[in-house]
């Protein structure tokens, strides 16, 4: 076990310094990370809808909110160098700053997906080939279950942040294997070689789109990488995720 100001609850890690805009700031910062997590949560959310279902108007949708979420991760950048600037963060502080720092980091390329799922939806119906739905039920169903695990790792994830709970960023590793199982579903189905109505590159703009929900799924585990790292003082990057997770799990019921 790591030591008694790594290990200690949420509140003594995230508050309670004598001076108490420093606290205000970091709330800030992570109010900031919060706010984008949820934006790219309804980005993705509805650049599926476009993939899937054909509404263009939620592509166009998602193309035209992407600036929100790029001048969000802006002002979290200039609150990150503000409280290094002001507070000169060390030990916990900085680890808390450093983390919050890479959070934003990937919570900013994850809305970039998004945007990338958005502009696939808009290139497969050019041209009019492809107007509405998907015409396979098949491939609606499996970039649906693929959104749903991704969005349900993203959205945990970012509640993990709010409270730097282990216990959710925990449960975020434990969905990875779901998480590839689905994607590995559809990059299948869209390689059979007799995949009807679909033109190759029209199975290029699904293959790319559902990528981007994988990598989705992906920054999520990052993030809870850095939950951990706050909140345990371990850097565990890199860790087979079955050892950690039971590791983890042990050492906080010991």
């Amino acid at each position: 076990m790591v030591g008694d100001n790594t290990a200690a609850p949420v509140g003594d890690i995230a508050g309670g310094h004598t001076v108490r805009r420093y606290d205000q700031e970091l709330a800030k910062l992570r109010g900031i990370i919060l706010d984008m997590g949820q934006r790219v949560i309804e980005q993705t959310q509805a650049a599926v809808a476009a993939l899937v279902d054909g509404k263009d108007t939620q592509a166009y949708r998602v193309l035209d909110r992407e600036p929100q979420i790029d001048f969000l991760s802006l002002d979290a950048d200039e609150e990150i160098f503000r409280v290094i600037a002001r507070r000169q963060p060390t030990a916990v502080d900085l680890r808390i700053v450093l983390a919050l720092s890479r959070i934003a980091g990937d919570v900013e390329r994850a809305g970039d997906k998004a945007v990338r799922i958005a502009r696939q939806s808009l290139a497969l119906r050019e041209g009019g080939l492809m107007p509405g739905a998907l015409p396979s039920d098949a491939l609606k169903d499996l970039l649906r279950k693929l959104d749903d695990h991704a969005c349900c790792m993203f959205e945990r994830s970012i509640q993990a942040v709010a409270g730097f709970d282990v216990e959710l960023a925990l449960g975020v590793f434990e969905d990875e294997p779901r998480l590839f199982g689905a994607s590995d579903e559809a990059r299948d189905f869209l390689g059979q070689e007799d995949l009807a109505g679909f033109t190759p590159r029209q199975i290029v703009c699904l293959l790319t789109g559902a990528h981007a929900l994988e990598r989705i799924g992906n920054h999520a585990s990052n993030i809870a990488e850095q939950v951990i790292y706050v909140s345990e003082g371990k850097d565990i990057r890199y860790r087979n995720r079955e050892i950690l997770i039971e590791t983890l799990r042990r050492d906080r019921a010991s």
